[in-house]
């Protein structure tokens, strides 16, 4: 018997290992996608925890303002309004913009203790309450009976709270300022 020879076929002997080289550039553009994924994750999470601290920042300090507003309700009477000096985080209306110059040390604000441990604030929250005016309630000032005179009575001292509240860390801060007023 004679020996078959197999003729290759037309083109096999052309091939230079283009399918290596079509390989490899795709195996490094998905490990290019790959990369930009996690940096994005690893992006969206680091805005996940910032978002969390601001909102822990946040409840803070309202829960500050909350605190103060009943603190005027219960403490402040009209003699010691007037002469406010700072040192128990009551200012009079001397400063109008006494929150720039506050340091926020227990010598010259409020401490809200409300907060413990399990709410992982960096420093417990702070407030300043400002005795800003004295103003004449105009409904209870009518009398009918002396024809709209006023009567005397109805006035409200209004004041102006400020609260410092910090997140996680003490560099996530947030400031939050509400008005109050009370019938004296």
């Amino acid at each position: 018997m004679t020996p078959r020879h197999i003729t290759p076929l037309s083109g096999v002997r052309q091939q230079r290992g283009a399918v290596l080289i079509v390989s490899l550039i795709m195996l490094l553009v998905m490990t290019l996608l790959g990369v930009s994924s996690m940096k994005g994750s690893a992006m969206e999470e680091k805005m996940t925890r910032n978002l969390h601290d601001k909102n822990l920042a946040f409840q803070a300090a309202e829960a500050a303002l909350r605190t103060a507003e009943q603190d005027i309700q219960d403490n402040i009477i009209a003699t010691n309004i007037f002469d406010a000096d700072g040192s128990d985080g009551l200012y009079n209306r001397s400063n109008l913009r006494i929150w720039e110059t506050v340091n926020w040390t227990a010598s010259d604000s409020l401490e809200y203790s409300g907060f413990d441990s399990t709410y992982r604030v960096g420093s417990p929250p702070r407030y300043v309450i400002q005795h800003l005016a004295t103003t004449i309630d105009p409904i209870a000032a009518l009398n009918l009976s002396n024809a709209g005179q006023g009567t005397g009575a109805g006035k409200i001292e209004t004041f102006l709270i400020t609260a410092r509240g910090t997140g996680g860390s003490d560099d996530t801060v947030v400031i939050l300022q509400s008005s109050w007023g009370k019938r004296l």
